[in-house]
């Protein structure tokens, strides 16, 4: 008498693998430092004639010093304020979905791939947009630290902190790396004889800064992003203090249709309908621009992308 197997029954009466009930998230870089103070928000576009928003830069409370003057003497030159600006031009991001009624149909719950869900993934996505622009913008730097050819060290952390300090930047400061430029300067950080200590996040921290956030250097906070740009075979991240880099957003005025902005996000994400197709169509937009305000805010790190 034969046995019963399941493999005898797959081909009518069992399957050869069911679907788990819940889905669980592919591996990904879901870092973002928008809410850090890591870059400073200067608001939206709305209302305001264009696209493109000039940061104004003047050289006062401290940029200037006062001469020596005499009693009962005309001081002997007339200073000038030293000013600047920088612009920021805000584009569209997009992304763009379709998903078929029968898709949705046989779905088994709200959390399978719904256009409610695929709504809710906006805001990651967002995200992800948001520091692509911010790997973009510190990649511009002009003054750099490291070597292209190798490893991040130590020495590359005191030569930038030290750049910025020269520039008369206080603080706070941050840094955004590549995930191996992180372990290299960690590994660097364990060859040091001295009492050099790198802070590692607790999870209250991590709670507060977001994912991504790495830990304390030397009073840099240190972010990593698979963001980072790289070019040549060299990554390049970046230290820098805070006000170097801006954004501003724009938020679509749409007098009709289905529209989703989700609370704390910059995302817009629109539902339309091909009846004719069966389809419903799940867009999510961003109007983003960022850029750098004071280039002497900020100092590369270009090392060799391992």
């Amino acid at each position: 008498m034969a046995t019963i197997t399941h493999a005898a029954l797959e081909t009518d009466l069992r399957m050869a693998s069911v679907l788990s009930q819940e889905i669980a998230l592919l591996l990904a870089d879901r870092t973002s430092i928008r809410t850090s103070g890591a870059v400073q928000y200067f608001g939206t576009v709305n209302n305001l004639g264009s696209d493109t928003k000039q940061i104004r830069l003047a050289g006062l409370d401290g940029y200037d010093t006062m001469e020596s003057v005499s009693e009962d003497t005309d001081p002997t030159a007339t200073t000038s304020i030293t000013d600047a600006s920088a612009a920021i031009a805000v584009s569209r991001y997009s992304l763009y979905r379709h998903l078929t009624d029968i898709a949705e149909s046989t779905g088994m719950g709200g959390g399978d791939i719904t256009p409610q869900r695929l709504a809710a993934s906006a805001v990651g996505e967002a995200e992800k947009c948001f520091m692509d622009l911010v790997g973009t913008a510190i990649a511009t730097f002009s003054h750099d630290v490291g070597a292209a050819a190798g490893a991040a060290t130590v020495d590359d952390v005191f030569s930038a902190l030290a750049r910025l300090q020269g520039q008369s930047n206080s603080g706070p400061y941050f840094g955004l790396l590549a995930p191996c430029q992180l372990s290299d300067i960690q590994s660097s950080i364990r060859a040091e004889a001295g009492a050099l200590q790198f802070m590692s996040p607790t999870q209250e921290m991590l709670n507060i800064k977001g994912a991504g956030y790495a830990g304390s250097f030397l009073g840099i906070d240190l972010y990593t992003s698979s963001q980072v740009t790289t070019g040549g075979g060299s990554r390049h991240g970046a230290f820098w203090a805070a006000g170097a880099l801006g954004y501003c957003d724009a938020q679509p005025v749409i007098s009709h249709g289905d529209v989703v902005r989700p609370a704390g996000s910059f995302v817009t994400v629109e539902f339309q309908r091909q009846a004719s197709k069966a389809v419903t169509e799940v867009v999510s937009s961003a109007y983003l621009g960022l850029s750098v305000i004071q280039d002497d805010m900020g100092v590369g790190l270009v090392t060799l992308a391992s």
